[in-house]
């Protein structure tokens, strides 16, 4: 209980501290003890495209919610123990802190860190840590067609998805508005589960039968028929293709630059801040 409330009144502290208006033109709409509530501050909060009488009560309501935050503010001031209004106020200030700090820092790494991660950097990463990049599911790389049973170029379809030459492409990119699903593009890895959503026809349990390579598949049910090409496949426990782990290996590789990164400026303004004498540890 008493962190919620110390939470809460964390909120109302930080909303009590308006921002400083310059601009003495800016009007005054509410007051609450010294606290003041600007026009410009509840002006992002209307919307322009509300009629009149809406954003009238929308004005009221923001006023409202604001100015009940400033009382509950002010008797807290007065009416919680000392002892705790001591330690809210430690929690406000190294929140304070905080937010300063990582606000400079991330600024300080975003000018820094080297953010271009070549295709190189990514294999070699991928070859070093291959063994650990294991499949939990079978992953095929394919491409599809799915379409309706009665579609009068069916046959037509099939014989330029099965020949695949970048004409045959633009021909299938042509009658794709026919299709209920497809990715003819050059073979996709997809995982086990995302292939059977896709294709209901490809039922788990005869789901191996599709495990070849170079094999092309023509599948039909009461309503679709499915047309299937797969290049590759690999199985549970084998590694991950490197095109389906790229982007995942990237974010890593981009995190541990960050990491060493931070690590080199946290050391950098402790040491700066010691030859400058701004910061000493005493014995």
């Amino acid at each position: 209980m008493i962190r919620y409330l110390v939470f809460h009144f964390l909120i109302a502290l930080l909303f009590s501290c308006n921002s400083f208006h310059v601009n003495e033109e800016d009007q005054v709409i509410a007051r609450v003890g010294s606290r003041y509530l600007y026009r410009s501050d509840i002006k992002e909060m209307i919307h322009d495209d509300l009629s009149t009488q809406d954003s009238l009560a929308m004005a009221k309501s923001v006023i409202n919610a604001w100015a009940k935050k400033q009382l509950y503010f002010q008797q807290a001031q007065v009416q919680l123990d000392v002892d705790l209004q001591k330690e809210l106020g430690g929690m406000v200030e190294n929140y304070r802190l905080d937010l300063w700090t990582q606000t400079y820092k991330e600024s300080l790494v975003k000018s820094t860190i080297d953010t271009l991660i070549s295709d190189v950097v990514l294999a070699d990463y991928y070859k070093a840590l291959s063994s650990t990049f294991l499949l939990n599911e079978d992953i095929v790389e394919a491409r599809f067609i799915r379409l309706p049973k009665d579609n009068k170029d069916l046959d037509n379809i099939k014989t330029h998805f099965i020949s695949n030459l970048k004409e045959d492409q633009a021909f299938l990119d042509s009658l794709s508005f026919h299709f209920t699903d497809y990715d003819t593009r050059s073979s996709q890895w997809f995982y086990k589960r995302e292939l059977i959503e896709r294709l209901p026809a490809l039922q788990a349990k005869t789901f191996a039968d599709y495990l070849k390579k170079s094999q092309f598949f023509f599948i039909a049910d009461s309503i679709e028929v499915y047309l299937l090409a797969v290049n590759d496949f690999r199985r549970t426990n084998d590694t991950i293709p490197f095109s389906k782990i790229k982007s995942t290996i990237r974010k890593i590789v981009f995190n541990r630059r960050k990491l060493e990164v931070e690590k080199n400026i946290d050391q950098e303004i402790l040491n700066d801040a010691i030859q400058t004498n701004k910061f000493e540890i005493y014995p």
